[in-house]
């Protein structure tokens, strides 16, 4: 009898955020901007909480535990940056951005790599890692360019990362092993 694995109901959630974002970052790139320095930190906090409670919950996985709790400090230390000083991170949000999508990016390569026998989802955490830390270089080397491209280059980043996250849910929907790294 198969397991119940909610977690491509999460990885599901994701990829439809991501595709939101993308889709908003499009349509309307100034405002997207100004409303992706409002709420990039309490999304991150989000996050952060949401990852604190795979890893207290699960303790079937602790190899992943890790490293989830590292992405989860990770997103911590930025969420507070953002949310405590909101001029700051409207003028500095493509550092702040890139920075952490590129430090996310080399974390889960990291855990990819070092995880590679024991989870199954394993290329796909590699492939969001490199991806992430594509992107997150991208926004660093362009990060005085104007608010629109700045928003334009995000919006892809997200548009594409949702679309993967989707694909993945929907193939491992089925699948018993874990995914909690994904997140």
């Amino acid at each position: 009898m198969r397991k119940n694995n909610s977690i491509w109901i999460l990885l599901m959630t994701i990829g439809v955020v991501f595709l939101v974002i993308g889709v908003m970052a499009f349509t309307r790139p100034l405002s997207s901007y100004v409303k992706l320095a409002k709420y990039t930190g309490a999304g991150l906090l989000l996050n952060g909480i949401l990852l604190q409670a795979v890893t207290v919950v699960n303790k079937k996985y602790p190899r992943e535990s890790k490293w989830m709790l590292a992405e989860s400090v990770l997103d911590f230390l930025f969420a507070l940056v953002l949310l405590f000083n909101p001029l700051l991170s409207f003028i500095l949000l493509p550092y702040l951005i890139g920075i952490w999508i590129l430090l996310v990016g080399v974390l889960k390569i990291f855990a990819a790599l070092y995880l590679r026998h024991v989870v199954r989802g394993w290329k796909f955490i590699l492939l969001v890692g490199l991806l992430s830390a594509v992107f997150g270089m991208g926004l660093l080397s362009s990060s005085f360019a104007r608010a629109e491209g700045i928003t334009i280059l995000i919006g892809a980043f997200a548009t594409i990362m949702g679309v993967l996250y989707i694909l993945d849910a929907f193939y491992y929907r089925k699948r018993e092993d874990t995914l909690d790294l994904m997140l």
